[in-house]
């Protein structure tokens, strides 16, 4: 096996697989392919190798075989190159002779240098984790909302908090523009649902009403081609329901929880968005700092794992779509998106990823981390629990290189707790 630095960062292996392995890829190729090709004279699946290779060439196994033997031997040189590798090789086939066995070369990228100029004692703006009154008031009001009762009105017009039923269409300049109509459209009044005054020019009306509603589309709106204009909609009032909202007491406290009053369910909300905040305070005290570790640390970062950590956040995007029932195809279509454009959105988050990664793995070993045998007993628990499947099993899917990258996030989240514990308050 041969290793040469082609530039920083970069190196060319060198290595091969013997006649006698390669000899077995090709077995495995010849038993994998066989059925699929015809040879006359030979029923499918029958026709020997050598008759096989005498029709379509001597390498027509050889992409199989080479599939078959090529991890355990890339494998093998990673380990005798004692290089830190940090991406996906970019292998080719230097030579092939089945009497003499395969040369295959793999450009690698390793591990960049890490410029720390510090990590200890940054300084961060704490959040506010105070609840106020008002929170826990709104927090009541949704409350009360879900649990209203909807009516249908037909002697009154329309007044705020109704939801009524409309038809629309809009003209900007005196001409329809794309989006602006719709039927039966239901709208609750006060909703702030639609642009500027549109909601309440509708307050008064009745049932059958028509209406010229005359409003401005904001400078920041979505569609370019509306934004800062003026429109006109004709609007027609089809129908009004009314919603009936129940008292705040202590018998709605107990018909909409567990509590019995409405002090106890008020404290229980308090406590609630009190746990959030606090969770949003610390998470922004870590992404502060996080933030800052980046703008204090120099790498120089190879190209190659930008664009794999893109590919993985590309995974992970149809993963969620598909289990939302999305087509990520149609995914892109309803946002107007590309592949290409998407995965231009990623880079940046990508990059600031990789680097705080990074950073956090060499404070890691600055700082002799690393993971415990509890630690990753623990962490295989909670995978065990949240994939439903026993803790046992899950161990013995995984392979090596897995089980050593989750000992990896261990290391990282231990150092980034070091970051935190050792931050001072701006």
């Amino acid at each position: 096996m041969q290793v040469d630095n082609i530039e920083k960062n970069k190196y060319k292996l060198t290595f091969e697989v013997s006649a006698q392995r390669f000899a077995e890829g090709l077995k495995h190729s010849y038993n994998k392919n066989k059925g699929r090709i015809n040879i006359p004279g030979f029923r499918k699946g029958k026709a020997p190798r050598q008759v096989i290779e005498m029709n379509y060439g001597k390498d027509v196994f050889y992409a199989d075989a080479f599939d078959f033997v090529l991890p355990d031997a890339y494998d093998e040189a990673r380990e005798q190159s004692g290089l830190e590798i940090v991406a996906s090789p970019e292998i080719d086939v230097l030579e092939v002779e089945p009497e003499k066995g395969v040369v295959f070369t793999a450009i690698v990228y390793t591990k960049p240098e890490v410029g720390l100029t510090g990590y200890r004692g940054l300084s961060f703006e704490p959040s506010s984790t105070v609840v106020s009154d008002g929170e826990v008031a709104d927090e009541l009001k949704k409350l009360q909302d879900r649990n209203s009762r909807v009516t249908t009105v037909t002697d009154r017009a329309v007044q705020h908090g109704d939801i009524i039923t409309l038809d629309f269409t809009g003209y900007m300049d005196g001409e329809k523009f794309p989006g602006g109509q719709s039927s039966d459209f239901e709208l609750e009044i006060g909703s702030k649902t639609f642009i500027d005054t549109f909601e309440e020019q509708l307050v008064g009306l009745q049932i059958g009403d028509t209406k010229q509603v005359h409003v401005n589309f904001p400078e920041e709106y979505h569609a370019q081609e509306l934004a800062g204009k003026p429109a006109m909609f004709d609007v027609e009032i089809k129908g009004i329901k009314a919603k009936d909202t129940p008292e705040l007491d202590d018998d709605f406290a107990a018909d909409v929880s567990e509590y019995d009053t409405l002090d106890a369910l008020r404290d229980s909300i308090r406590t609630r968005l009190q746990d959030v905040k606090e969770t949003q305070a610390k998470r922004a005290k870590e992404q502060t700092l996080v933030d800052k570790l980046i703008d204090a640390t120099h790498i120089d970062i190879p190209d190659v794992m930008i664009e794999e950590r893109v590919d993985q956040m590309m995974r992970d995007l149809a993963t969620d779509m598909r289990s939302r029932g999305i087509d990520i195809e149609n995914y892109m279509q309803y946002t107007g998106s590309t592949p290409e454009s998407v995965r231009q959105t990623y880079r940046l988050p990508a990059e600031k990823h990789i680097r705080a990664r990074l950073a956090l793995t060499e404070i890691a070993g600055m700082e002799n981390l690393a993971a415990s045998d509890e630690e990753i007993s623990a962490e295989f628990d909670k995978m065990a629990e949240a994939y439903g499947i026993p803790k046992e099993q899950l161990m013995s899917v995984m392979s090596g290189k897995e089980k050593a990258e989750l000992a990896k996030d261990i290391v990282v989240r231990k150092a980034l707790e070091l970051v935190v514990d050792s931050a001072v308050q701006a």
